[in-house]
């Protein structure tokens, strides 16, 4: 959610064009922000001509830090006046706008400022997803993860609303009813098919029935909740609320399998995760040429660390300039240039010294 200097540097010097599935179109023109979908992204967010819109994670709610040479790669969805807003009605959340320093509205989803991706060169195209690990299509999604400064990244509901978990629940079950249920309402969708999880969110997004016959969503098994007194985007006010209440943290890593490699790493948006040897604990030996390479796998100074199937330590070392790297049992991770899609690891053994990591 809020990078580093150079990671920003980063983003506006990487290029990736990633082979896409192909889109089903949808008419849009009626629209301000419309729906279109892939098979590889599911739905997301495009303009009324059917162009792709993205978000910048190195945004905050409100707030475009998307400027200068950024912002001719990525120039921003932009109207003369919030009257003109209109959405998809199968879109939930809200519209919005935002002020640019130049006096022009930026319109936002949910408080999130949205963009253009200049390689895009046609309707649908999706080519600016993942770019830099910094920008994303944006999906009309049931749950997805931002955050805010205090908290760091927590799960926020389709409305842009912070997410609780119930320390007396259990995985699969709500204990939250009646007064309950009326500090704390349970994230319900119409059925148990109609969840849409966020493109970089790790982790089980599912349903459980409710005792009135509802469908709550839940996350790893945990029924999620809003707070009746969170009445801004960005509100967290819930957090720690009796000892038993709390904001939900999303993987940072997790698992993937593969027939040849069994189970190995990934990241929160399942890019497969390295080590390297010539590393030692706590120590990153991939700098220059290398870590151009190797990208680190960084993470904000605020950012909470859960991670499911492996069991190991969880930390980070600081490569300066305020990056940040992951590190599991001591070792630094990264990613490999050439991974372009979830699933590919084709930096496993190269020079002899690159390994995926298992459990």
């Amino acid at each position: 959610m809020f990078k580093s200097k150079a990671l920003l540097m980063t983003l506006l010097i990487v290029m990736v064009v990633m082979a896409v599935a192909p889109v089903m179109a949808q008419d849009t023109s009626m629209y301000t922000v419309g729906l279109s979908s892939s098979e590889e992204l599911g739905p997301f967010l495009v303009d009324g001509n059917g162009v792709t819109l993205y978000l910048f994670d190195a945004d905050t709610l409100g707030t475009s830090n998307c400027y200068d040479r950024c912002a001719e790669a990525w120039p921003p969805l932009l109207v003369e006046s919030a009257d003109e807003l209109s959405k998809d009605p199968a879109i939930p959340g809200e519209l919005g706008t935002t002020e640019r320093t130049d006096g022009t509205l930026q319109v936002t989803y949910n408080g999130l400022p949205l963009y253009y991706w200049f390689r895009d060169s046609a309707a649908g195209d999706t080519t600016g997803h993942r770019v830099g690990r910094v920008w994303w299509v944006v999906a009309p999604a049931t749950v997805y993860a931002w955050g805010n400064e205090d908290l760091g990244t927590f799960l926020v509901g389709p409305n842009g609303m912070t997410l609780y978990r119930f320390t007396h629940d259990e995985p699969g079950v709500s204990n939250c009813y009646d007064d309950c249920a009326t500090n704390w309402p349970p994230l319900l969708v119409e059925s148990m098919d109609a969840v849409i999880p966020g493109v970089n969110l790790l982790g089980e997004v599912g349903t459980i029935e409710r005792t009135d016959g509802t469908y709550q969503v839940t996350y790893n098994g945990w029924p999620l909740y809003f707070w009746k007194d969170d009445v801004a985007l960005g509100d967290a006010t819930g957090e720690n609320v009796g000892e038993v209440w709390f904001t939900v943290v999303p993987e940072v890593a997790g698992v993937a399998t593969s027939e040849e490699l069994g189970d190995y790493m990934v990241s929160y948006d399942g890019m497969t995760l390295y080590t390297f040897t010539d590393d030692t604990a706590g120590v990153s030996n991939c700098f220059d040429t290398c870590a151009e390479n190797w990208p680190p796998f960084t993470v904000p100074a605020n950012r909470r660390l859960n991670a499911s199937g492996f069991d190991g330590e969880w930390a980070t070392i600081d490569r300066g300039e305020g990056e940040l790297q992951l590190t599991y049992n001591g070792m630094p991770l990264y990613f490999w240039k050439d991974d372009l899609a979830p699933g590919d690891t084709t930096g496993q053994g190269v020079g002899e010294k690159w390994f995926v990591v298992q459990p």
